[in-house]
């Protein structure tokens, strides 16, 4: 045309940005794998990883790093361009790897965003963890005392300490930094679900480790500020004192006879009614007597409360000979009572 005359030599001035063949796949460069990897991904794996994204050039296009939150994704199921689905199988917690995807693997002639069309791209990650929706939690007793007979089940009265962590080591939380134990009853929802079946058949001055994945966890809200969403927990635990508790369904047991007299033993001013006041004060005599005890690691006040509730079953605030029944008396009912 009118911009190049016949029989005119040219010259190209060029910057290679970038090549590939349509057949390649992608390439993998390991920069640090753990010496430590008991496990790698698969494919339904949920990871959490970092990454800074660059075209062939060095040219930053993202980072999660600037976003200061982990990218978060199930690999193998189609979630993430296919190179980095690829890229992302057989990672260990902790390893770092350089992805290099070529286009027809990544966003293809068109591009997004700051991705220009056709561009081969080049992932740096870091991987922080990962889990699966069918894990369980994960036990690894360090020290177990000789003498062990008498093991933690639901209902027992715990106090430990802890160390709490993410699967990279960050430390979240320690009793030991605050001074006193972590106290709870086992089973009855004062903690995550995974630590309490992590606490489950532990002996008193038992060690273990518990890794909890985050749906029996914190789930994929985490707690904010404190625990990151879908984060994988890790809990050095140590049990320092065990309560046993009540069968399930009770809050108060004898400890010997019931006496066959006891709703008059309860009604001091013998009127045929019982008061909150007075069933109180006759509980709290019975464990101070060693004759009764309560389930331990509740509010006392709470409890009574709640087996007076059960035993006024008309709501009057008062409870008759006729309504008052032992708990082996109760036709099938579930009341937290006598």
């Amino acid at each position: 045309g009118k911009e190049i005359p016949g029989q005119a030599s040219l010259v190209f001035d060029v910057v290679l940005l970038d090549l590939h063949n349509p057949k390649d796949g992608i390439a993998i460069e390991n920069q640090l794998v753990p010496e430590s990897c008991e496990r790698r991904s698969q494919t339904g794996d949920f990871l959490r990883y970092h990454y800074n994204g660059t075209l062939l050039d060095g040219t930053l296009f993202d980072s999660s790093y600037s976003r200061n939150r982990t990218y978060d994704t199930y690999v193998g199921k189609g979630y993430v361009i296919a190179g980095m689905d690829e890229g992302l199988l057989g990672v260990c917690t902790g390893e770092k790897r350089r992805i290099i995807i070529p286009p027809h693997l990544g966003y293809g002639e068109e591009g997004r965003g700051k991705i220009p069309g056709s561009a081969v791209l080049v992932f740096d990650i870091h991987v922080v963890d990962f889990h699966n929706p069918a894990d369980s939690v994960s036990i690894t007793v360090h020290y177990k005392p000789s003498n062990c007979t008498v093991l933690s089940k639901k209902g027992d009265y715990l106090k430990y300490h802890y160390n709490a962590s993410l699967l990279d080591g960050t430390l979240l939380d320690s009793t030991h930094s605050l001074g006193k134990t972590y106290n709870i009853v086992l089973g009855s929802g004062q903690v995550v679900l995974g630590m309490d079946m992590g606490l489950q058949d532990m002996c008193v001055g038992e060690r273990r480790t518990v890794v909890i994945p985050p749906h029996l966890g914190y789930g994929e809200d985490g707690v904010e500020g404190e625990v990151p969403g879908s984060a994988v927990l890790v809990f050095d635990i140590e049990l320092l004192e065990l309560v046993s508790g009540l069968p399930e369904g009770y809050m108060f047991v004898w400890n010997g006879e019931v006496s066959p007299n006891l709703f008059e033993e309860i009604d001091q001013n013998h009127d045929g009614e019982v008061l909150l006041e007075e069933f109180s004060e006759y509980i709290q005599t019975q464990v101070d007597t060693g004759k009764g005890k309560l389930a331990p690691g509740f509010d006392f006040e709470k409890i009574v409360k709640n087996m007076f509730t059960n035993q006024d079953r008309d709501g009057n605030g008062k409870v008759t000979a006729e309504e008052f029944k032992l708990k082996d008396q109760e036709a099938k009912e579930e009341h937290d009572e006598l």
